[in-house]
């Protein structure tokens, strides 16, 4: 649930850095560009979730990800200094090269 907003805040974050490092003078935007692939992002691992109920499947793991797109639509073109963007990109950075790490780690019986 939380693979959403990690991957913006890291997108995010990530082109804070180019900012810093090309010394440009825009700042970050948020915007729908961004919010979609962290839509499409979960979309894909719903289908992973082991859900208890049907129900669950349908409104929390189709209805997310329609809610983390309208939430692009919403929070389009908002802005932050590139620095900012930075320091809250960075730790998304790290928490979501743990995730993948202990995932690629899981041993996976087949069939």
């Amino acid at each position: 649930m939380t693979v959403p907003l990690l991957f913006a805040t890291a997108v995010l974050g990530l082109t804070g850095l180019g900012g810093i490092l090309l010394d440009a003078d825009w700042r970050v935007t948020l915007s729908s560009a961004l919010f979609g692939p962290a839509a499409a992002v979960t979309a894909v691992l719903g289908y992973g979730v082991e859900w208890k109920t049907r129900w669950q499947r349908w409104w929390i793991g189709l209805g997310y990800p329609v809610f983390v797109f309208l939430c692009g639509l919403v929070f389009n073109d908002v802005s932050l200094a590139p620095g900012l963007a930075l320091v809250t990109g960075v730790p998304a950075v790290i928490i979501l090269g743990v995730v993948i790490a202990r995932e690629r780690n899981k041993v996976v019986p087949i069939a």
